[in-house]
């Protein structure tokens, strides 16, 4: 399940055994990752469907890492290079 919240950005679930982790991704990580795209800023959703896999992934180390409640920003969606 994911929820678009036009203020902050996608919430989405992960689980760690039976516990439920509730994740996040920046609005601000998915217009600037569909700017480098060169698509449509305004269609997060799109977007954050794109780069589902990695924006989990992102999540899931940031869990590992001591965040309870995983936030993906931009500058790990979209690294500067």
């Amino acid at each position: 399940m994911t929820v678009v919240d036009p203020r902050s950005g996608i919430s989405f679930a992960m689980f760690d055994g039976p516990k439920r982790v509730i994740c996040k991704v920046d609005w601000d990580a998915l217009v600037d990752r569909a700017t480098v795209d060169g698509v449509d800023e305004t269609d997060i959703s799109a977007t954050y469907d794109r780069h589902r896999e990695a924006i989990q992934a992102i999540a899931s180390r940031n869990y590992d890492a001591g965040q309870a409640s995983p936030i993906v920003t931009t500058y790990q969606l979209t690294p500067l290079s």
